[in-house]
């Protein structure tokens, strides 16, 4: 018998190679940018990673861009998911909240040596402009618990 966490990961897996997102209608979001100019349009299912950022909320998209915004993150995540997009809630390394999509999400592991202190696993994500993973405090084992409430979770849809 498969132990849970091997049959979390291989869900997870199966998860991140399925276009699940691809087969549902684009959702877009006004998004303000950092640097005051007008709204621009997001295509919430296109986010790969929330989290702040030297004062500011970025938004990382699977096109590898990274959009910055003023909005408090809270309130961004809370549009992303009522957008449709499931998101999973972690810790950084600051100790502050960041958000993964959850079908971006390609692989978690222990954090390796490269890592700040702190960092107890890394999720690796497909997007990231500048990385190739995300260090978090949580473990693997409160990483893929933290997957797993998000997988079940049903999010909530918003109407256009």
């Amino acid at each position: 018998m498969t132990p849970p966490l091997g049959r979390r990961i291989a869900l997870l897996l199966a998860l991140a190679g399925a276009p699940a997102l691809a087969a549902e209608p684009a959702a877009f979001l006004d998004i303000l940018p950092s640097n005051g100019g007008a709204p621009v349009r997001l295509n919430a299912r296109q986010v790969v990673r929330l989290a702040r950022l030297e004062g500011t909320t970025i938004l990382d998209t699977t096109a590898f861009v990274q959009q910055r915004s003023s909005e408090p993150l809270e309130a961004l995540a809370q549009r992303l998911v009522a957008a449709g997009l499931p998101l999973v809630p972690l810790t950084d390394l600051n100790g502050a909240r960041t958000y993964l999509a959850l079908d971006r999400i390609v692989l978690v592991r222990g954090s390796e040596e490269r890592h700040a202190a702190g960092a107890r696993a890394a999720i690796v994500v497909t997007g990231l402009r500048f990385a190739t993973d995300v260090a978090v405090r949580e473990t693997v084992a409160e990483a893929m618990a933290a997957i797993g409430r998000a997988s079940t979770t049903e999010p909530r849809r918003s109407t256009p």
